[in-house]
């Protein structure tokens, strides 16, 4: 079951606890467990959740009923924001998911902690999905455990927790919860991922999802660490948009890539796939560059920036596209 001791050490108690709450079953169990902890007045401060009705699915004027109903039982405050999401465009998940994170923001006030019921089999089919897509060690990374938004938090306070546990908490508890049909269709990616291959997976491993999770922790540590080094090593030169072409050549090429990288990172555009990343190296790296020297990209989902690069007076210019 989930930790009480886990939850506080992460989850301030004194502060407001927000729940991002879609009325299906995790974000259920999540929000019935900080009602328990708000009964138990191991929680302080207020507890409120917020319920996003994405219009997609004929369904969701009923699930929106369903939250305000659970919710109202459990003297719970809840907001309910509808938005409009165009479902014929490509990125669709994207798009909502950038939709619901812009209201997350402008809700949180200062101190506020957002809290997400993200746990180990979501980690564990975003991790099989970048990698059967192909990923470098930035894509092995899982969600983060905590990290601002707006005036407040984000916390994912379930990552150590598998889909099985929560539905044991569910069951035990006799807690009613959504259940979107679509989420069992396996023709899109991340439902068969999720349906077939980490079903198939953990009957034959049971504990594959939480090893993958860990696995993401790992890789996190590490991209932390080389990081540091690298802005240990090259110092505020990699927080602008312009980068001496000199300080790259001096470089051996998998230490030069990965300047580039963070270099990119840092000014807050779309991470170059392989294909670019190898571009960018031939154009400017192991050929004299000119002014008309560019390479540019995007990002598919349109969830970040694509980038802009050029040529000018011996520096690597990055601009946004």
């Amino acid at each position: 079951m989930i930790s009480t001791n886990t939850f506080v050490n992460l989850v301030d108690p004194n502060k407001n606890t927000v729940i991002a709450y879609s009325g299906g079953g995790d974000s259920s169990a999540l929000l019935h467990f900080c009602y328990e902890l708000k009964q138990k007045n191991i929680l302080l401060g207020n507890l409120s959740a917020i319920h996003i009705n994405h219009s997609l699915n004929n369904e969701a004027e009923v699930w929106e009923k369903h939250c305000k109903n659970f919710c109202k039982e459990r003297d719970i405050r809840l907001y309910c924001k509808k938005i409009s999401i165009d479902s014929k465009k490509s990125g669709l998940e994207s798009a909502a998911r950038q939709e619901r994170y812009k209201i997350f923001a402008n809700r949180l006030q200062s101190g506020d902690q957002l809290l997400l019921a993200h746990h180990a089999d979501d980690v564990a089919e975003t991790i099989l999905y970048r990698l059967f897509r192909g990923t470098g060690l930035d894509g092995l990374q899982g969600p983060l455990k905590k990290r601002k938004l707006g005036d407040g938090v984000i916390i994912r306070p379930l990552l150590p927790y598998t889909k099985a546990t929560l539905n044991a908490y569910l069951k035990d508890k006799n807690i009613n919860f959504i259940s979107d049909e679509s989420n069992f269709n396996s023709d899109q990616d991340r439902n068969f991922i999720r349906n077939e291959v980490l079903e198939l997976v953990q009957n034959r491993w049971p504990k594959a999802a939480q090893q993958i999770q860990k696995t993401s922790v790992f890789a996190s540590q590490y991209v932390y660490l080389i990081e540091s080094l690298l802005f240990d090593r090259f110092g505020e030169s990699l927080l602008k948009n312009k980068l001496e072409r000199q300080i790259l050549t001096s470089l051996d090429e998998p230490v030069c890539a990965e300047v580039l990288r963070y270099w990119i990172k840092n000014n807050n555009i779309a991470a170059p796939n392989q294909r670019i990343l190898n571009e960018i190296m031939k154009a400017f790296i192991r050929s004299k560059p000119s002014l008309k020297t560019c390479v540019d990209w995007s990002r598919a989902d349109q969830a970040q920036n694509g980038g802009v690069l050029i040529y000018v007076n011996g520096q690597l210019v990055l601009n946004k596209k």
